[in-house]
């Protein structure tokens, strides 16, 4: 007896991974067809990273530096203490393929963190795949920007670890907190903090709690517990950490430019530009798309199909049928004021239904806690439409003025808002609420939610006109009735999503009507409100993420196949050289890094002078800045839409000597030179900084002078130089204060910054072999505590399996007796 009863325990945990699989394969279905997810953040980093993956395979040798983007700049590659963490990186989602590793390991995340919380495990199945299902969270896997995923789903066990550690179950809690944040991190650092705000605010019910019943030495033990568990699990990324703590003080994201004309406007912060950090806010009246998903329209290229408006439109102007439904799959359907958006955030209308519930039935810090989230989240998620608080957080909440797209914090309401719906149906389970009050509540909860999509149904269309502040630069080439028909499409959008949140609300509301009156077990209770939600929340998602996201890998390849310039610049005997592609939208794009070194390139977190170089002389075609940065081939656009290049003459190569030294004292004054100097004959110094690097130095050049790149590799440049007499070269390369080390015949020397980004170097007459090589400087001191806490990761992770078997056979034998 009491083993079936074990198993009838172990039953929903069983059920639960064969749902999941299913739930991965039936989504992911192209898989099977041989297909690829076609997502573009995974080939913008192919591209970033082709350089240096390459460079690895042919050497075994990873290189923290890449020439391919801008110039070259530091690559945040994994230290090699992360090798050994790559066995546990596949645990969290079963060693599945990709894409179905995402879905499995949300599912997973969600899974443990609902039970955390004590949900019952029939309803944290259901619950898990709402989660998963919250739309962004499936939006972000089809673009690819899968390190935001991984966050996320590994996020949610640390804080079931937090939550297990504070109700004494000290070795789940310890385990789960040091197992997960070792993925949490760095997969995402964004993500990472803004869940951490609401560890925050789940930390201060507790403290509610433990002062509340005088529980002091419970409150200490479970808050050490849980910062050390924090602490070791971060710790075995602690010099990924300290790479990027040493790399970001000196990039956009490090605090404003030493351009003094840039200091004092208000729209600096002490990390990333105002205006640039807010300029993905989510719209005051957008927050709707939470509770009804077309809200404010759906994505910026919505596919509205051949049964749509527009397309009627279209046909009835004549517009051939073929040409008619290919512009209906790229309809401008969102009018919200961001720049542009792939989909709604949408929790489902059942599910905030719940939430509203649960506002009302809920009781404790808990209730107050995922409220005080929730409403953090969407206020801060409006950026620049809510200043004041935007303002605070950016000026004096640690870090938080590091990252952009600000819009992306309402993944925390993501969690908060069914979580809270689910405690809602645990109350109900639990009893302990009279039928008659949780009845009146559900009344209440369906009037109010049910009510404000009705509301929308019926008036929506008096109240918005259904156009954005876009809309000017999105219809400048559209004809008026063209125009017309997208916003009658966007009107007819909203209305009927407005009616399929309403009946929706009203099935879970009746659904729920049933189980209280006890008119449904819980087994059937649990599968009717799972199906409600994958018909309100699958079939969502589907608009976003489907099968024409997949691809045939011979597609997919195709992204990054040669173009037959591409063919032509290459067949360069001289390797060498970088490119300048002005076809191509140039500092937002990778894929020219693919193949050549770059001018451009995509990152969100260029170095801060770079980003100057572009603001001030690279986009307004500075010609001497683009010839010291030894762009020999313009790449650019024809009239008739063709492709092509031209060999620059005036790149000025791989490095030179120079006869005189342009000594200025601010950086001001410094990239002001780069304007009416010539480059190749004069290298310009920054005294304030490098003072001591030029007093009293020879320079000298005549006919004779050469320096020959002899190597280049991503981490290591070798050159050959020859000059009559000592004199200065200025070397095509960007100066990076940590980690390029020079030396001049394998004597280690110093070298030092000249025109505003390059690297200079004094150099004795005679032939010489001078060599750069790279290597971050914070690996060589943090590597080993990384190495220590991957160490106590893994005692303590075979002394958790040891204690389990140990724990199974003591109740395997007790059963037997």
């Amino acid at each position: 007896m009491k083993n079936k009863e074990l198993w009838k325990k172990l039953l929903p945990y069983g059920v639960a991974l064969v749902c999941f699989t299913l739930f991965a394969l039936i989504y992911c279905a192209p898989v099977f067809e041989g297909k690829v997810l076609n997502a573009g953040d995974v080939k913008t980093a192919a591209g970033e990273q082709h350089e240096t993956a390459e460079f690895y395979k042919e050497t075994g040798i990873r290189s923290f530096w890449t020439n391919s983007m801008f110039s070259g700049m530091p690559h945040l590659g994994s230290p090699p203490s992360t090798d050994s963490l790559k066995v546990l990186g596949r645990t969290i989602s079963l060693g599945f393929p990709y894409p179905l590793c995402y879905f499995i390991a949300y599912l997973l995340g969600f899974f443990i963190f609902l039970r955390a919380f004590k949900i019952n495990a029939w309803l944290s199945i259901a619950g898990s795949m709402a989660l998963t299902l919250s739309s962004y969270f499936l939006i972000i896997v089809a673009a690819g920007h899968v390190s935001k995923a991984i966050s996320i789903a590994t996020t949610a066990p640390i804080i079931a670890g937090f939550i297990l550690i504070y109700r004494k179950k000290y070795l789940l809690g310890v385990v789960l907190t040091v197992f997960y944040s070792i993925h949490a991190f760095m997969s995402h650092p964004q993500m990472f903090y803004y869940f951490s705000l609401f560890i925050g605010c789940l930390f201060l019910a507790e403290l509610f709690i433990h002062i509340k019943e005088r529980r002091w030495r419970d409150l200490l033990v479970a808050t050490l517990l849980f910062g050390c568990s924090l602490g070791v699990g971060l710790g075995t990324r602690y010099s990924s950490i300290m790479l990027n703590q040493e790399y970001v003080v000196e990039t956009m994201r490090g605090g404003h430019s030493e351009l003094s004309k840039d200091k004092d406007s208000d729209n600096k912060t002490g990390g990333l530009d105002l205006d640039y950090a807010t300029a993905w806010s989510y719209g005051i009246d957008e927050t709707f798309t939470l509770l009804i998903p077309h809200f404010k329209g759906s994505s910026s290229n919505y596919n509205v199909g051949t049964d749509s408006k527009v397309y009627q439109t279209l046909v009835q102007n004549n517009v051939p049928r073929k040409n008619a439904a290919d512009f209906c799959t790229n309809v401008p359907t969102y009018w919200g004021t961001q720049p542009f958006t792939a989909g709604p955030v949408y929790v489902g209308a059942i599910i905030f239904f719940l939430f509203m519930l649960g506002l009302f039935i809920v009781k404790g810090p808990y209730k107050w806690a995922l409220l005080a989230a929730t409403l953090f989240s969407i206020l801060l998620s409006w950026g620049h439409h809510f200043m004041p608080l935007t303002r605070l957080f950016f000026d004096y909440f640690p870090l938080y003025n590091k990252f952009r797209a600000v819009s992306s914090i309402l993944v925390v309401a993501e969690v908060t808002i069914p979580l809270l719906g689910l405690l809602a149906i645990k109350e109900i389970m639990d009893k302990k609420i009279a039928k008659e009050v949780i009845i009146k509540r559900i009344y209440l909860s369906a009037g109010i939610t049910a009510g404000i999509c009705l509301f929308f149904a019926l008036f929506g269309n008096f109240i918005y006109t259904f156009t954005s502040p876009n809309d000017e630069s999105i219809f400048a080439q559209f004809p008026e009735w063209l125009r017309d028909a997208v916003i009658a499409q966007r009107a007819s959008l909203f209305t009927a999503d407005c009616w399929r949140s309403f009946f929706f609300i009203i099935a879970g509301a009746a659904l729920l009507w049933l189980f209280v009156k006890e008119k449904l077990k819980l087994i059937p209770f649990v599968v009717s409100l799972g199906v409600l939600f994958l018909a309100d929340l699958w079939t969502v998602n589907r608009r976003y993420f489907n099968d024409d996201n997949f691809v045939t890998e011979k597609q997919d390849k195709n992204f990054f196949k040669k173009q037959p310039y591409e063919e032509e610049i290459l067949q360069d005997k001289d390797p060498n050289f970088r490119v300048f592609n002005l076809a191509s939208n140039t500092f937002n794009e990778s894929r020219t890094s693919y193949y050549f070194k770059s001018l451009g390139g995509y990152s969100g977190i260029k170095l801060r002078r770079y980003q100057d170089l572009i603001d001030k002389h690279l986009s307004k075609m500075n010609w001497e800045v683009i010839n010291m940065l030894n762009a020999k081939y313009i790449i650019f656009s024809t009239q008739d839409g063709r492709t092509v290049y031209q060999q620059n003459p005036a790149a000025m190569g791989n490095a030179w000597f120079v006869d005189s030294l342009y000594l200025v004292g601010t950086p001001d004054a410094e990239s002001e030179a780069l304007d009416s100097l010539d480059l190749h004959s004069i290298a310009v110094v920054d005294t304030s900084k490098f003072g001591a690097f030029v007093k009293g130095i020879p320079l000298y050049r005549d006919t004779t002078s050469t320096v020959e790149l002899l190597s280049c590799k991503p981490n290591e440049l070798e050159y050959q130089t020859h000059n009559s007499r000592a004199g200065t070269i200025v070397f095509s390369e960007i100066y990076y204060p940590h980690g390029w080390q020079a030396f001049i015949d394998e004597q280690p020397v110093e070298h030092f910054r000249a025109n505003y980004v390059l690297r200079a170097l004094h150099v004795p007459e005679g032939d010489h072999r001078v060599r750069f090589y790279f290597y971050p400087d914070s690996l060589r001191e943090t590597e080993p505590v990384s190495i220590a806490c991957i160490a106590i990761t893994y005692i303590l992770l075979a002394s958790a399996v040891v204690y389990a078997i140990i724990r199974w056979k003591r109740k395997k034998t007790s059963l037997k007796a």
